[in-house]
């Protein structure tokens, strides 16, 4: 199937094991989450869509050059990717990474070396595959968008 139904049977055989008695948590990319957070984050399946907190880990750092986020999709056959040294605000970028895995997963994209992607009209934000910063071995680096 489509990468957008795996990740939904994901979620919800893992919210089954949430129900049930004893549950202590959901490890996931070495984080362990509390049921009701699991559960709380599924809600946007109700709406019809992807819970993504559910299916992505976002990790916010900061380096000398500025700060950087990382994204993994949960076993959903994405590259991890990366945004350096951006100057945006945290919440900023937190968004930006959310929207990176909506498209991500929404749409099933591979991102290739090279490439650009935009949200806006007239924006194109390159994509570059190198050796990870935070993650091990080769990332996607794309460009965080410069202030209007």
């Amino acid at each position: 199937g489509s990468v957008r139904e795996a990740a939904i049977l994901q979620v919800k055989l893992v919210c089954a094991a949430c129900r049930q008695r004893g549950t202590l948590g959901v490890y996931a990319n070495g984080t362990v989450y509390q049921p009701e957070f699991y559960l709380n984050a599924s809600q946007p399946m109700e709406d019809g869509e992807l819970p993504l907190l559910d299916l992505v880990w976002m990790g916010l750092y900061r380096r000398e050059e500025g700060l950087c986020g990382s994204l993994t999709a949960c076993g959903l056959g994405k590259e991890e990717i990366e945004v350096l040294d951006t100057q945006a605000a945290p919440g900023d970028l937190h968004s930006f990474l959310l929207d990176l895995a909506s498209y991500v997963l929404e749409e099933d994209v591979t991102f290739h070396d090279g490439e650009t992607i935009g949200f806006t009209e007239g924006q194109y934000l390159p994509i570059s595959r190198s050796a990870g910063v935070w993650h091990d071995g080769m990332t996607l680096k794309i460009s965080y968008p410069e202030e209007p």
